[in-house]
């Protein structure tokens, strides 16, 4: 029987894994006012991602990602959805059209786990700079 305290991946409350991520991504808000959006993965699972951009979206909202996985290189275009917000950090949740895509995915998240470190949710930040 395995040692559940030398495994690499732990869960926290999510879903499913998540593995620190940082590249750049664009962004496309749906809709009207549909736009274009500069982006920073910051960690990703197979469920979606978690990302830091200048603008506010609200929960909810839906956005096609336009992304090269550094490796292996595979570009992707993945529709996702707003699951949460905290500043300028926002969860997306992925909307797969294909198991290919989610396949990609995959490949991508096995390629981190060979340096996983398991992620937990941050606090809320202190928005009283006097409270330090």
């Amino acid at each position: 029987m395995e040692d559940p305290k030398k495994s690499r991946v732990k869960e926290f409350g999510y879903r499913k894994p998540r593995f620190r991520a940082d590249f750049r991504l664009l962004m496309q808000i749906e809709g009207p006012g549909s736009r274009l959006l500069d982006a920073r993965c910051r960690d990703m699972s197979e469920d979606g991602l978690a990302a830091q951009i200048a603008d506010r979206l609200s929960v909810g909202t839906h956005v096609n990602f336009i992304f090269t996985l550094p490796a292996p290189p595979t570009s992707l275009r993945i529709a996702a959805k707003v699951s949460n917000r905290n500043e300028k950090s926002h969860g997306f949740t992925f909307i797969y059209s294909s198991q290919q895509e989610r396949d990609f995915i995959q490949e991508y998240l096995q390629y981190l786990g060979l340096d996983t470190v398991h992620l937990t949710r941050l606090p809320k930040p202190i928005t009283d700079p006097d409270a330090l």
